[in-house]
């Protein structure tokens, strides 16, 4: 088994990690003239459905955060953060810590983005790709389509909020609050409870999909819905001026531009990271709201 294959049975996929982390990061650096460090406890990543932990993930947050030190002329060892891929618990991290940057994954977004202020500066584009769909997949003996599976238990990642699973990634397809919604934090056990039979579905991401037929389960499964495509993780600011925003946003755009930030941005599948803004997610609020 190669060494891509045994990453993602393990369910960590250690690129889209270190991806996700660099760009987050280097938010916290570039804000030269703002001081965050002393206004907020750090960066957040409120990332539902993201593969891996904090300790699994620290030695490549370490070589990012002394690349950025190093580029930037910051202290040594000065950049912190903090990735949290379980959506209850990033939302209540977002509440009790306030910070004044985050990158956060769309339903987070879509939930929080009132409450918390929150303006949108970039969204990210790997491998080439700006969104992404999500796939319901059952037994392959089990229902046909999502109102087979009213009243049954749906297991995945990205389920923390339900308005977000009915009217975002079912489309109102199925009636509110007529699934049992079980939170993981691993969509690999999603599909394995699908087949052990504790769950009836299981909602994950297209990266799942894409390699599922590497699992040794993959012939009891079958896909009966896909969402229409979701934007990417965006990230946001909160309560910083127009001025420091926008050296933000244009750092952040410039970033794979530069010889050593490209360098590492091929190197982490970062096609490239584009200028977004509140508009470029008014789409999916709508499907949110509706």
């Amino acid at each position: 088994m190669g060494k891509g294959k045994r990453a993602f049975i393990k369910g960590v996929d250690v690129k889209k990690i270190i991806l996700i982390l660099l760009l987050s990061f280097l938010l916290i650096a570039v804000t030269i003239t703002v001081v965050l460090a002393s206004e907020s406890k750090g960066m957040l990543l409120c990332l539902p459905g993201f593969p891996g932990t904090a300790a699994q993930a620290q030695p490549y947050v370490d070589k990012v955060f002394r690349y950025l030190e190093k580029e930037l002329s910051w202290a040594n060892k000065s950049l912190q953060g903090h990735y949290i891929s379980d959506g209850e618990q990033a939302v209540k991290k977002l509440f009790s810590d306030k910070p004044k940057l985050a990158l956060v994954g769309p339903s987070i977004y879509a939930g929080q983005h009132k409450k918390m202020g929150m303006k949108v500066i970039a969204k990210v584009v790997a491998n080439g790709r700006g969104e992404e769909i999500y796939s319901v997949i059952v037994k392959k003996n089990g229902p046909k389509t999502l109102t087979e599976i009213s009243g049954k238990k749906l297991a995945g990642a990205v389920v923390h909020d339900s308005k977000y699973v009915y009217n975002v990634l079912l489309d109102q397809k199925i009636k509110n609050n007529s699934l049992i919604l079980i939170s993981q934090k691993r969509p690999l056990r999603s599909l394995r409870e699908v087949v052990r039979g504790k769950v009836d579905a299981a909602i994950v991401d297209q990266f799942v999909v894409d390699h599922m037929n590497e699992l040794p389960i993959a012939d009891d499964l079958k896909i009966i819905y896909k969402s229409k495509p979701v934007p990417a993780p965006v990230a946001v600011v909160m309560g910083i001026n127009k001025t420091e925003t926008k050296k933000i946003q244009t750092a952040l755009i410039k970033m794979c531009s530069y010889q050593a930030g490209k360098d590492l941005c091929k190197s982490l599948t970062i096609t490239s990271i584009k200028r977004a803004s509140d508009a470029t997610y008014k789409d999916l609020l709508e499907r949110y709201e509706r």
